[in-house]
């Protein structure tokens, strides 16, 4: 009845054959090469992200404040040419959202999330804004302070 197991070489001393070096060499090279097989049959990700500030900014907020508003605007992945907003109508919208804001007396945290809100509600091709609000020193309180917002969809 023939068998399965491979036959035994006198040369091995726990029956497996030894590998030639060349051949040896083109096993370590495909599994060296594997991360490179991978990765060039995934499929190609990108994100993309525009960021600008409104400096030395007057607002109305808790009294006459000027205020620093660092912005920064991620993309939906795959992002038409076409479909990029102008910042600058970023810029004013959230400009004009600051100057019309109803509560003068929220907090800064409050002021600042409902600024990223706008702009995602204005904005489909936006996935999240990162707001960074600092406040300068006034005579009231003589030390600036910020306020970080994160909101995605």
């Amino acid at each position: 009845m023939p068998t399965c197991l491979p036959a035994r070489s006198s040369s091995s001393r726990h029956g497996f054959r030894r590998l030639r070096p060349a051949a040896l060499a083109g096993v370590l090279a495909g599994f060296l090469l594997l991360p490179f097989w991978i990765a060039a049959k995934a499929p190609e990700r990108s994100s993309e992200a525009l960021s600008f500030e409104l400096a030395k900014f007057p607002v109305d907020h808790q009294g006459p404040q000027v205020i620093d508003l660092r912005v920064k605007l991620a993309y939906v992945e795959g992002i038409g040419a076409k479909e990029y907003p102008d910042f600058e109508s970023v810029y004013r919208d959230i400009a004009a959202f600051m100057k019309a804001y109803p509560n003068e007396t929220d907090y800064w945290e409050v002021f600042n999330k409902a600024i990223c809100r706008d702009v995602l509600a204005r904005y489909k091709m936006v996935v999240s804004v990162e707001t960074e609000l600092k406040v300068y020193p006034t005579f009231s309180i003589p030390y600036s302070h910020s306020s970080h917002c994160a909101v995605s969809r």
